[in-house]
């Protein structure tokens, strides 16, 4: 017995209805259900009053269930009580047993209208608490008439070990349309039989009576009129049993005349009344695989009135056809005269899942023999029980030694544990097995397999056995450890590349960065995965991307494109970005790989480049302009002597001349020290110097610039003399270019200032101009090569814009620093030379040794060869030097000058270097070859004036190398020093 003494419980923590949707399934049973579907059909048209029973004998049955019942309601004045009206299993005693409807799962079932299943409903029923044995679940199913509950069916659990599931509550439902219809159809036959005794009693009541009828006809009257109110409500039940949507009627004559059907046969068939009226003979519904069937249901109606319920198909108004149940019986008359009627169910549904169940048992049969290595079975608690014969081929292990766990010897021993310990967690836990581990195969060796089981469930919840099957995974996972290795070895090769790897699908969504990548961005993999590759490019170069990516995406191309990336530095550095297209094993397009490489340095040394292919061709201009400016008075001064109109006064034309050719010298001089200077190829030659007598010797330089400019000169120098450790020669340049800059860049009537002062161990020189002034750009600009301020067409004493090249190299060699500033253009500019002062004093200074005065004719008696294949020049230096007083014999190629050298040997031999045939330093080898010509002076006066050209002229035998155009005093005091 129960525990009354428990607290009620709400009938919501009861109720555990969603529990038949989460517990396991078992497998339906179609067959046994078609049989109890055919003996309750059977059933309603031989004995409906026995139908209601029968109900609870099927449920009984079918949900293997501890007792079940067939409950209605009765009115009990105004309180709803109700009546287990059938009963089976152990509460099969309690028939008729009454509940109140306020107080019993019945009523809330009815109430809700829906299937409830209740746990130890007892704990919130005080109408439970006597039942006995206790109700462990109890499942409620309404069944309904014209859509109003009118009872319901119920199948209850006495044990712990057994619950529904949801299979229980589908067949309850089934049964509960079938209880609807054998509930009608009782109460209309019942109504039916009442109704003709009531009348026959009342018929012979007025015979007997006839003497009296004219005094009782008023009371006749009313009993007629009661008998046919009862007719009335027994058709209108009947019409109501025959109106039950799932239960099909036809009323037809055993010739084959077709009577009636109610609205669910007509659904079912798709034929109205009228229709099946109108049809000569019911044949024409059945199908030919089916008349067989069909003619032997006949038979049997003809001779014994009944037959067993049977399955067949028919036909529909549309051609298709549909399963049904069928339970004919004869309802009056004898032979093909009967009137007959036949209860239909469409089983149309059911015998489509019994259809498919068959496919999928012969696909999965045909999948497993196809796939699976071995197929086996094993008791509840995992033991082999039985012989495999697919594990026997595939293992080679015998089969008596497989049983039990014996399976296990054949299992790879470093596996063995794992494997046992996943099948009894498995068994354990009943639930499905999925493992992978290594067998010992028949034909020797070990190879991976997988192993599938599950458990094959009894109807009470128990596990009854398990079914297994083994697939050969080995090739899979070969192939999956070489996928891991390749993938492994990706890894590690784009992770150590100094390039940036990156992955985007085909959506555009980024999908994997190497750890370079994410280094140099300064974001986690999961920030890059979220916020995708546009948030770290340029916003001007993300539309060009964006649009090369949607091309190579649509044509699965692979693409390139240079754009900006934000790094962790938050600047924008440029990338070179390679993309290929990246395919599946399969071919199939996933999206692109892509390779980034900072091509910064690249981009900025392109651009300098181009800068400085820009200065450059600025440079060549101006060179021509430079050369073209003195070539211009040269040209005009050789005209006026060719005409013959040589003045007088011949001093301003030569001084011109002289003036102009030395400006061209001075131009390709700088530009040939400029280069030696920034290639280190020159020394500085230091000693003490002041710095007074550098700024002097620079302002006597640059005095012509400035006095021609009309400009004012100030210089500011201290008391106390400065000296510094320095190359006189060089630092004289370096004030000099900085002079002429000023002077060339200031308006006419300028003003120039220099100033020297102190500080610390260091001299600074600035000097201003009141000029053109720079701008930011061009101050940054200054010292570079080719470099200039932009200034008018009309100022002429123009430059290459190498000095300041020049300038800063020159003192950084002596390791100072010069330094250009400006308040912007047009307002003027200001240089900063700062120089070490030197620990020596004013007394260590020397000036430079001052040219001796030279005889009017040096060369008197000097036995000068020129060598060149260049007449004009060679004849020209011929008239120079026999002016000079040298005796001058002049050749043009280098086999002359070596038989002018076997007639006689002279003092000296100018040479030119670049002739044809035989150039100058192959006839310089000659002459050291041979004694006759060992103190013959040798110098080279030639365009070639580089580092490596003069010592090539050293190496050659050569004593001097000077370049075109000569300078005279030069050239004349090598003659004489020899």
């Amino acid at each position: 017995m129960q525990d009354n003494s428990a607290p009620a419980l709400k009938v919501e923590e009861a109720l555990i209805t969603e529990a038949l949707v989460n517990r396991p399934n078992r497998l339906p049973d179609y067959q046994g259900e078609s049989r109890a579907l055919a003996a309750l059909a059977q059933e309603m048209a031989s004995n409906p009053s026995g139908v209601l029973p029968m109900l609870a004998q099927l449920a009984l049955a079918l949900c293997s269930a501890g007792s079940a019942g067939v409950s209605v309601p009765e009115r009990d004045g105004a309180a709803a009580r109700f009546r287990w009206r059938a009963l089976a299993g152990e509460l099969a005693a309690e028939v008729d047993r009454m509940l109140p409807g306020d107080d019993c799962p019945c009523g809330v079932t009815q109430e809700r209208n829906t299937m409830l299943l209740f746990d130890r409903p007892a704990r919130c029923f005080a109408s439970y608490h006597a039942i006995d044995p206790p109700v462990r679940e109890a499942l409620h199913v309404p069944w309904r008439v014209n859509g109003k509950v009118v009872g319901t069916i119920w199948a209850v659990t006495h044990s712990e070990a057994r619950h529904f599931d949801a299979e229980d509550a589908r067949l309850l439902q089934s049964l509960a349309s079938c209880a609807s219809a054998a509930h009608q159809l009782t109460c209309a036959l019942t109504d039916a039989q009442d109704a003709g005794h009531n009348l026959a009693q009342q018929v012979a009541e007025r015979t007997r009576t006839l003497q009296n009828i004219n005094t009782k006809l008023h009371n006749e009257a009313a009993q007629r009129k009661q008998v046919e109110d009862a007719l009335r409500v027994s058709e209108a039940r009947l019409q109501a049993a025959i109106s039950i949507e799932t239960v099909g009627v036809l009323f037809f004559d055993l010739d084959g005349t077709m009577a009636d059907a109610n609205g669910a046969f007509e659904q079912m068939s798709g034929y109205s009344r009228e229709d099946l009226r109108a049809a000569t003979h019911w044949d024409r519904l059945v199908p030919l695989e089916f008349l067989g069937i069909t003619s032997r249901a006949v038979a049997d109606l003809a001779t014994t009135g009944r037959t067993q319920p049977y399955e067949r198909q028919l036909i529909r108004k549309d051609g298709t056809r549909w399963w049904g149940l069928f339970a004919p019986t004869r309802l009056s008359g004898t032979g093909m005269a009967s009137k007959c009627a036949e209860f239909a169910l469409d089983i149309t549904e059911r015998k489509r899942v019994e259809t498919e169940c068959v496919d999928s048992e012969e696909r999965f049969r045909a999948l497993v023999e196809g796939f699976a290595q071995a197929v086996w079975e094993a008791d509840a608690h995992g033991q082999a029980a039985l012989v495999s014969p697919g594990w026997s081929d595939y293992t080679g292990q015998p089969g008596e030694e497989w049983l039990g766990e014996g399976w296990a010897n054949a299992v790879h021993p470093d596996d063995r544990a794992y494997a046992l310990r996943q099948w009894k967690d498995a068994i354990a836990a009943q639930r499905v097995v999925n493992a992978e581990f290594r067998l010992h195969v028949a034909t020797g060796g070990w190879r991976w397999t997988n192993v599938r089981a599950a458990p094959i469930w009894n109807p009470d919840g128990t596990v009854r056995k398990w079914v297994g099957m083994n697939i050969d995974v080995d090739d899979r996972r070969v192939a999956q450890e070489a996928l891991r290795e390749s993938e492994a070895r990706f890894r590690a090769l784009a992770d150590a590349s100094p390039a940036l790897i990156w992955q985007f699908d085909t959506q555009g969504n980024t999908v994997y960065f190497n750890q370079r990548c994410l280094a140099a961005i300064g974001l986690t993999s999961a920030q890059l995965l979220e916020t995708g590759w546009h948030s770290i490019i340029h916003p001007r170069d993300l539309p060009g991307f964006v649009s090369r990516v949607q091309a190579a995406q649509h044509d699965h191309c692979a693409f390139q494109s240079r754009l900006r990336v934000k790094l962790k530095d938050a600047g924008w550095h440029w990338f070179e970005t390679c993309c290929a297209p990246w395919l599946s094993a399969s071919g199939e397009f996933r999206g692109h790989v892509c390779v980034s490489i900072n091509v910064t340095e690249a981009v900025n040394a392109e651009d300098a480049l181009k800068e400085a292919d820009r200065r450059k061709d600025e440079f060549l201009a101006t060179l021509a302009h430079e050369l073209r400016n003195p070539l211009a008075p040269i040209a005009n001064a050789l005209h006026i002597i060719r005409r013959g109109v040589f003045p007088a006064d011949s001093a301003p034309i030569l001084d011109m001349l002289d003036r102009q050719v030395h400006h061209m010298v001075r131009l390709i001089d700088d530009l040939m020290e400029v280069s030696r200077i920034t290639r280190g190829k020159i020394g500085l030659v230091k000693a003490p110097v002041a710095l007074a007598d550098i700024i002097d010797n620079a302002v006597e330089t640059s005095r012509p610039a400035i006095d021609q400019a009309q400009h004012e000169l100030s210089i500011a120098l201290p008391d106390t003399p400065l000296v510094l450790n320095a190359d006189r020669v060089r630092l004289t340049q370096v004030f000099a270019n900085m002079l002429n800059n000023a002077a060339r860049y200031t308006d006419t009537g300028g003003q120039i200032r220099l100033v020297a002062t102190r500080e610390g161990d260091c001299a600074v020189v600035e000097l201003s101009d009141t000029g053109i002034g720079m701008s930011a750009d061009q101050i940054d600009q200054a010292f570079e090569m080719f470099a200039q301020a932009g200034r008018p067409a009309e100022r002429s004493q123009g430059g290459l814009g190498i000095g300041l090249t020049m300038v800063r190299h020159l003192v950084n060699m002596h390791g100072g620093t010069v330094e250009a500033a400006s308040a912007g253009p047009g307002k003027g500019s200001t240089f900063t030379v700062r120089l070490p002062l030197s620990q020596h004093t004013l007394a260590d200074a020397h000036e430079p040794p001052t040219a001796t005065a030279r005889a009017a004719k040096p060369l008197a008696g000097k036995r000068i060869l020129v060598v060149d294949d260049n007449r004009d020049a060679a004849d020209s230096l011929a008239m120079v030097l026999s002016g000079e007083g040298a005796q001058v014999r002049v050749v043009y190629d280098g086999a002359a000058a070596l038989g002018a050298l076997e007639q006689s040997v002279p003092h000296a031999m100018v040479l030119d270097i670049g002739m044809p045939g035989m150039d100058g330093y192959e006839i310089a080898r000659q002459i050291r070859q041979s004694p006759r010509y060992a103190s013959l002076q040798v110098i080279a006066l030639t365009g070639w004036g580089q580092h490596a050209d003069r010592l090539r002229s050293r190496m050659s035998g050569i004593d001097s190398h000077l370049t075109k155009p000569v300078d005279f005093h030069t050239l004349i005091e090598l003659l004489l020093a020899r």
